[in-house]
This record gives C-alpha cells, structure tokens and sequence, in this order.
C-alpha cells in the first residue's frame, strides 16, 4: 500500500472514532471466534492492522528532524520513567525504566515539532488477556502508564479480554473493581468467553467522545 501524504493534519473528532471502530470489531471477533487468537500479541496486531488499513492513519508526516513517520506504533516507549514497588506495583520516578504502550497514535498535530521518542501521543490502549490470577498487577499498571500525566495521553484505553478462565470467577469482583477505578480515567471494555457463555460486552467510561 502507497504512503499518501495528507494535506492538513486529520483532528481528534476524526481519528477517535476510527480507533474506537477498530477495538469495537476487535471485540467482536474475539467473542466469535476466542481462539483465533493464541496470544495476546495476535490481538495487537490485528487491532494494528486494522487501524493500519486506513488512508489518514497510514499518511506520512514529518518529525522536527524532518525523518517521515506514520501515526500509528506498537511499544512506543512511555515519557515517564518507573520504578517497582516491592508488592510489584510501578511508580513513576526521576530514574528507572520506560514502560512501553500495546498501541497507540501520535498526534498529528505535534509530530512537526517533537522528535522521534518524545511524540504526543493522542492517544493509547492496553490490552489484558486472561490477566485474572491472584497478585495479577495488570490491569493497575496498564493504568498507571495510560492516565499518567506526564505521558501526556488525551484518550486513554484498557481493553481487558477474559477467555475461559477460571480465575476470573472466583476472582471477579476484584478484576471489576480494578476496572471500574480504572474507568475514572480510562475508557475500558470487558469482554468474556465463558464456553457457550457471552455476555454482552461492556464499556465503561466516555467512549465516543472526542
């Protein structure tokens, strides 16, 4: 597929809905069909690809450095930097390690003025597959790293997918908790497969708004 080059920088009205369209159909083919997805690293790449498959998010834009990019990363390092907590939690710190987002898109309206691996991102997702065991810090992390100020996330997303697993029934109100503080912040979406069982998913927080 050709690299277009648009003309004006698309604005968040545009590039949300499409982002939110293409974790919609994501969560509509995992509830279909769970398995056709082995890891959690199957569904990044098909949300990427099919963010990927459209003209504006594929388009070239220019970094201050005048290198040509495309909106649209995979592990794209965080601004922050984290240290671990002894009960495994991670705190942003002056010091210690970058964390990395599952996916995300700069925004275009910055990209002219900022270098390579300190964009704006516009915004980000984190997706969580059968994240449901005990001590499971997931879901509280994904959440650090998404509503951290300093990371600069407009649109922040926790896609938090659950495939028979039969931790997340003796363990659900602690996962829905979680989910419900991370919502305050975050918009996030449940969907479960239980054998025959599928329930609704459900979406929390201000989707489709831009």
């Amino acid at each position: 597929m050709p690299y277009r080059r648009p003309l004006n920088p698309p604005e968040p009205k545009i590039l949300v809905p499409l982002f939110e369209a293409a974790i919609k159909s994501l969560v509509r083919r995992f509830r279909n069909h769970p398995y056709v997805f082995y890891t959690e690293s199957d569904m990044h790449c098909y949300l990427y690809h099919r963010m990927y498959v459209g003209g504006l998010i594929n388009g070239l834009y220019s970094t201050v450095d005048g290198d040509d990019t495309v909106l649209l990363h995979k592990e794209y390092p965080t601004l922050s930097q984290y240290s671990r907590l002894p009960d495994g939690k991670l705190e942003e710190s002056g010091k210690g390690r970058r964390g990395h987002f599952d996916i995300c898109l700069w925004d275009p309206q910055f990209i002219g003025q900022r270098e390579h691996r300190k964009q704006k991102v516009l915004f980000a997702a984190e997706l969580a597959l059968n994240e449901c065991r005990p001590r499971s810090l997931h879901t509280i992390n994904d959440t650090t790293k998404l509503a951290g100020p300093r990371n600069e996330i407009r649109f922040g997303y926790l896609l938090f997918f659950v495939r028979d697993d039969p931790y997340y029934e003796r363990r659900q109100l602690e996962v829905r908790r979680n989910l419900d503080n991370a919502a305050r912040r975050l918009r996030v979406v449940l969907a479960v497969v239980n054998g025959c069982r599928k329930p609704k998913p459900e979406y929390f927080g201000p989707w489709g708004e831009a």
